[in-house]
C-alpha cells in the first residue's frame, strides 16, 4: 500500500486483537466506529465492547473504522469491500454491524460504511440476510435524524444491552429461517433498545436509557488492542469515575451520563496492574468526566506512584478544573496535566446563570499560582451565544484573558444540544456569532498593549451543522443521505468540512436548517422527547 498515506492505520494483528475462527454457528459482530482508526482506537467505549463480546465463546467481534479519501478511492477504484481488520470480512458477512455515534458530524461516515461493506444504508431496503444494524453513543439520545438507516437505537450504557442483543441475535439465527422482523421485535423488547421501524408515531413511546449501577463490577478492558502506529490517547486510560457531580446547564455530557458512580481505589490499582502486564504501555490516564472530582484523587494517585513510579510508568491526569491543581501532595502529577480552565464566559452574573460556580478572582487567582509554579501558559474554554448573553458579557471574556499573565483562548459557539438544561434554547444565526467573534477579536486587540494572546475559534458553520443534526428529526435523514451522495466525508475534519455542500442539501431537500436552531416553546414537542434519562441530575 505504498500509495496510501499512513497504511498502519489498515493492518492486521496487533498486539492483543482477538482472532477467532469464523464458523456457520458463531454469532459474528462487527464494531464500526465512522471517523479513521488513531481516533477510534482512542475510544475507551469501543475497547470495552470488544473485550466483553470476545469473551463470550459464540460470539466473534471485529473492528472496522472509516477510510481515509485515500483508501476509500482505491477501495471503490478495485471493486473491493469495507471489511473488518481481524480478518478481512466485508460488513454484508456479519450478523450485527454495530455503530458508536459519539459526534454528529460522522453520520455520514456511518452512511458511507455501509455503503463500501455493501450493507444496504436504509434500514427499509435491508433483507433477512442482511446484518442488523446497531448504533449507541451520545448521539443516539436524539436518534432521529439517523432513524432511517438504523435498525435499532441502544440508548445509554451498553455493557450488558450488548450482550442481551448478541444472545437474542443468536437465539433468532438458530432458526431455520431467521425474519429480519423477527429480529426486530424481539430486540424492542430489550430495555434501551428503540426500535424505529416499529413506532409510527411516540406519543406513547417511552425508551428509559441504560444504567450501570455497579461500575466496580462492571467489566473494563486489562488486554486492550495495541496499535503499531501512534493514537490520539496512546496509553493505559482507566475509567474511575461516571457521571459528573455538577450541573452546568448547559451541558448534555452531565445529564445524559448520569447518576454519579465511583469505581474503588482498589479496582482501579488492579485494574493498572493488569493493564501494564497486558500491553507494556509507559502511561496510565485517569479518565472520567470530572477527574479532579473523584472522591479519593490523593489516595489513588499517591498508591499508583508507589507502584509505578519504580518501573518508570507515569500517572497523568487529564485537564483539571480550578480547584483541584494545587493540592500539594499532587503536584507531581498535577504538573504533567494540562492546565485548563472552562469559565464558558467571562462574567460571574452569567456563569451563575449557567450554574457554573466558578468566580473571575478564582480563576485568575489559581492561574497566577499555576504560572508561578512552572507552567507555561494557562488555557481557557469560552463560549459564544449563550442563552441571556449580552455585549458586556462577551467583552468580560477579553477582560478576564488580559488579567492572566500568559494564556490562551478556545471559543466555541453555544450549541442547545437535547437532554441538556437549555435544550429548547436557540442558537445565533451565523452573522451574530460572527460578529460575536469579531468583538472578542477587536477588544483583545485593543487592550493587549503588546502582549500576545492565542486565541482559537471553532468553525462556526460547522457548529451550526451540529446543531442541526442534533437537534433534528427524521426529516433530516434525506439531508444526511444527499449530503453523502455529494461527496460529504470525514465532516468533523476541517480540511474536509463544506459548509456550502451542506447549504445545498438543505435546499435540495426543502429544508430549512433554521428550524431546528429556534427557541421552542415549553409546548412544543421535541424530536427526542420519548427518550428519558431517569428523572433529574
Amino acid at each position: 500500500m505504498s500509495d496510501i498515506y499512513k497504511p498502519g492505520r489498515y493492518i492486521n494483528s496487533e498486539w492483543n486483537a482477538v482472532h477467532k475462527e469464523r464458523k456457520d454457528s458463531i454469532l459474528k459482530v462487527a464494531l464500526c466506529f465512522p471517523d479513521i482508526y488513531e481516533i477510534g482506537m482512542s475510544h475507551l467505549g469501543m475497547k470495552i465492547l470488544y473485550g466483553i463480546l470476545n469473551q463470550e465463546e459464540d460470539v466473534l467481534c471485529e473492528r472496522v473504522f472509516a477510510p481515509w479519501s485515500d483508501m476509500e478511492k482505491k477501495i471503490r477504484a478495485e471493486g473491493k469491500m469495507l471489511s473488518s481488520l481481524e480478518s478481512e470480512s466485508p460488513l454484508k458477512d456479519f450478523d450485527i454491524v454495530g455503530f458508536s455515534l459519539q459526534y454528529e458530524m460522522s453520520f455520514v461516515d456511518a452512511l458511507n460504511m455501509l455503503d463500501l461493506g455493501k450493507v444496504p444504508i436504509r434500514a427499509s431496503d435491508r433483507g433477512d440476510s442482511d446484518p442488523v444494524v446497531i448504533a449507541g453513543g451520545p448521539c443516539v439520545f436524539n436518534p432521529e435524524p439517523m432513524s432511517e438507516f438504523i435498525d435499532a437505537f441502544v440508548i445509554g450504557e451498553g455493557e450488558e444491552a450488548i450482550l442481551e442483543i448478541a444472545s437474542l441475535v443468536k437465539c433468532v439465527k438458530c432458526n431455520v429461517s431467521p425474519s429480519r422482523d423477527e429480529k426486530l421485535k424481539e430486540l424492542s423488547k430489550i430495555e434501551g433498545v428503540y426500535v424505529p421501524a416499529l413506532h409510527v408515531t411516540h406519543s406513547t413511546l417511552h425508551i428509559e436509557k441504560r444504567i450501570i449501577s455497579d461500575l466496580d463490577n462492571a467489566y473494563f478492558p486489562t488486554a486492550p488492542v495495541v496499535p503499531y502506529i501512534q493514537i490520539v490517547h496512546d496509553r493505559i486510560g482507566i475509567e474511575i469515575m461516571r457521571g459528573c457531580p455538577h450541573k452546568c446547564r448547559f451541558c448534555q455530557a452531565c445529564k445524559i451520563s448520569h447518576p454519579l458512580r465511583v469505581r474503588s481505589v482498589e479496582k482501579i490499582l488492579e485494574i493498572a496492574e493488569t493493564s501494564v502486564k497486558s500491553t507494556g504501555y509507559e502511561e496510565i490516564s485517569l479518565l472520567s468526566l470530572s477527574t479532579g472530582d473523584y472522591p479519593y484523587l490523593e489516595e489513588l494517585v499517591i498508591k499508583l506512584e508507589e507502584r509505578f513510579r519504580p518501573l518508570g510508568i507515569k500517572i497523568s491526569l487529564p485537564s483539571l478544573r480550578v480547584k483541584s491543581f494545587t493540592d500539594n501532595k499532587l503536584k507531581g502529577v498535577i504538573k504533567r496535566a494540562g492546565l485548563t480552565f472552562a469559565p464558558e464566559t467571562g462574567s460571574d452574573e452569567l456563569r451563575e446563570r449557567l450554574d457554573k460556580s466558578i468566580k473571575n478572582e478564582e480563576i485568575i487567582q489559581r492561574s497566577s499560582l499555576a504560572l508561578e509554579l512552572g507552567w507555561k501558559k494557562v488555557k481557557l474554554y469560552f463560549m459564544l451565544g449563550l442563552p441571556e448573553e449580552t455585549s458586556e458579557d462577551i467583552d468580560a471574556i477579553a477582560a478576564l484573558a488580559l488579567r492572566i499573565k500568559s494564556v490562551s483562548l478556545s471559543v466555541s459557539p453555544f450549541i442547545p444540544k437535547p437532554h441538556s438544561g437549555f435544550e429548547r434554547e436557540g442558537m445565533d444565526d451565523l452573522d451574530a456569532l460572527r460578529e460575536k467573534k469579531r468583538r472578542v477579536l477587536s477588544a483583545v486587540k485593543s487592550h493587549a498593549s503588546g502582549k500576545r494572546i492565542k486565541i482559537s475559534f471553532h468553525n462556526p458553520e460547522m457548529s451550526r451543522i451540529e446543531a442541526v443534526l442534533s437537534r433534528g428529526d427524521s426529516n433530516i435523514g434525506t439531508v444526511i443521505h444527499k449530503a453523502w451522495e455529494k461527496g460529504a466525508r470525514l465532516q468533523a475534519w476541517d480540511e474536509h468540512f463544506d459548509y456550502r455542500l451542506w447549504e445545498e442539501c438543505f435546499e435540495a431537500c426543502g429544508i430549512d436548517p433554521g428550524v431546528y436552531l429556534k427557541k421552542k416553546d415549553k409546548e412544543a414537542r421535541l424530536p427526542w422527547d420519548f427518550i428519558h434519562t431517569v428523572g433529574e441530575v
